[in-house]
């Protein structure tokens, strides 16, 4: 049995609704120039897809929600692909526990101009083993915050595939109950248990992959800085910075066309930032097979590698691996302690000329192993 938190699956639903772009089927001997009228107008359609989801854990008991994806093809030259979107999930449990996240992105202008702005709230029980790369799994803990998160950033195309920006975060955070009166609670005494934030940052990215949703060729490199100080109206003073990087390699094999990914994940604060603000690994994206959150410290370093292949109809698979490390100080030896996980996923194709999937993983470490139910890929 999965220990604790780990989500099994009641039951998922096929999609409800399929992108409108497969509502019309293409003559097999169509003229090609009729082919192209047809792609063009495809382009212009807004591709919409929703499903329910339920599912059951042993700190949540029995829960339900929806996830959603509205999008529309936007803007295509040889530098870059951008869609406008629009992504949603919200569960609620029957612990009067609640998840919302809304993702969009808008871009204008030929693209020149990108905005995208992240709304969450959560109520949620979160996973803590205290602070370090070797907490022992015996000091689990379960604390349960309230978040609010609001951000938004600006962007603007410079030159090809490159973007520069500045962000605006706003959120609060509220510590609701421990489960228990030892390491959490002993944090929290000497921390704030809620607070108001508010931070500044800077943002410069290149993205040369060929679609938003499903890369399979080109790169990705994002660097984000924020500055939360007291002269914003913030309740705690700290900085963070993030480097996302990604690369995708398709593998030209005749009726097996697949793909390599490879992605490199940074993340560190510096001063005094909240709990649940510290980077941590184990999650549906990074680390797959660790518990969420199962190692937390100042500074995270992870990378994995994905191997994503068709098997048959809108049927696919994955195989991946991963390797990361929390640590204190920026200039500890990050290859010491290196924590390591791996696994396998199927993919179910929604929509025949859009490549988003739902995936389902198993990820296995050292600790055990964990399964995942999702929408869109983990990079």
């Amino acid at each position: 049995m999965i220990r604790r938190i780990s989500a099994i699956l009641i039951f998922i639903f096929l999609p409800l609704f399929l992108f409108a772009e497969e509502v019309k089927e293409e003559a097999p001997d169509a003229a090609a120039k009729e082919d192209k009228k047809d792609e063009e107008k495809d382009e212009k359609k807004v591709g919409f897809i929703a499903f329910p989801i339920a599912f059951y854990s042993s700190d949540t008991s029995a829960g339900f929600g929806a996830s959603a994806v509205i999008h529309k093809e936007h803007y295509k030259d040889k530098f870059v692909s951008k869609s406008n979107s629009l992504a949603l999930v919200f569960f609620y449990t029957l612990r009067n526990q609640m998840f919302n996240a809304n993702v969009g992105n808008l871009y204008w202008d030929s693209a020149n101009w990108h905005w995208k702005s992240k709304l969450i709230f959560k109520k949620y029980p979160t996973d803590f083993y205290g602070i370090g790369n070797n907490t022992p799994k015996s000091d689990h803990e379960v604390f349960e915050p309230f978040v609010f998160q609001f951000e938004n950033s600006i962007n603007r195309r410079v030159w090809k595939s490159f973007y520069a920006g500045i962000s605006l975060t706003q959120s609060y955070h509220k510590l609701l109950k421990t489960k228990k009166e030892k390491l959490a609670e002993a944090y929290f005494k000497k921390h704030r248990k809620n607070g108001f934030i508010s931070g500044i940052g800077l943002r410069l990215s290149y993205d040369s992959t060929d679609d938003s949703f499903y890369p399979t060729t080109g790169s990705f490199a994002e660097v984000v800085w924020q500055y939360h100080p007291f002269w914003l109206g913030s309740q705690y003073s700290f900085s963070r910075i993030f480097i996302d990087g990604r690369t995708f390699v398709k593998i030209p094999i005749p009726k097996f066309e697949s793909v390599l990914g490879f992605q490199l994940n940074f993340e560190g604060v510096n001063g005094n930032a909240p709990l649940s603000f510290l980077p941590t690994i184990g999650s549906k994206d990074i680390m797959r097979g660790y518990i969420g959150d199962r190692f937390r410290d100042n500074y995270m370093i992870a990378v994995q590698t994905e191997w994503r292949f068709p098997i048959y109809w809108r049927f696919g698979g994955t195989l991946f691996f991963g390797t990361g490390k929390v640590q204190k100080n920026f200039t500890d030896f990050i290859f010491w302690g290196l924590k390591y996980g791996g696994g396998f996923g199927i993919r179910v194709q929604l929509a025949k000329k859009k490549k988003i999937n739902l995936r389902f993983d198993m990820g296995f470490t050292p600790e055990g192993y964990k399964f995942y139910f999702n929408l869109l890929e983990a990079f």
